[in-house]
């Protein structure tokens, strides 16, 4: 089962109310092959469900280097995590879901600052 599972609805009154789905989640190399052999499973086991007629599209943007990192794959015991954010179909207002994908190792998390476009207490920056 991935890890940090986010419904970014469930952070945002803004998001909640638009017409699609927003999700982040975060699984290893092992669960990410059971995701590529299985989308529409894999995403209904974390509670997305979507409808038949919608249609899921991946994008993988390192995938060489989730390649060689892995051992294409294969290698589930070592420091890669595999990011992917969810976004589209809810209630067929949008008739795809498409996943973006990003590996890295876990010594990356927290090592970027960011400069959040408003405070976490707030709903949206101000004009």
């Amino acid at each position: 089962m991935p890890a940090k599972i986010v419904d970014l609805s469930a952070r945002s009154r803004i998001i909640e109310d638009e017409p699609f789905g927003l999700h982040f989640w975060e699984c290893t190399p092992q669960e990410y092959l059971n995701f590529v052999k299985d989308p529409r499973g894999f995403l209904a086991s974390m509670g997305v469900n979507l409808p038949a007629e919608c249609r899921i599209e991946t994008t993988i943007e390192n995938h060489d280097w989730l390649s060689g990192n892995t051992a294409k794959l294969a290698a589930d015991n070592g420091p890669v995590i595999i990011c992917n954010i969810g976004h589209g179909n809810v209630a067929v207002a949008r008739n795809i879901y498409r996943v973006i994908s990003y590996a890295h190792t876990h010594d990356t998390i927290g090592a970027h600052k960011k400069d959040l476009l408003h405070s976490r207490e707030e709903q949206e920056r101000k004009a």
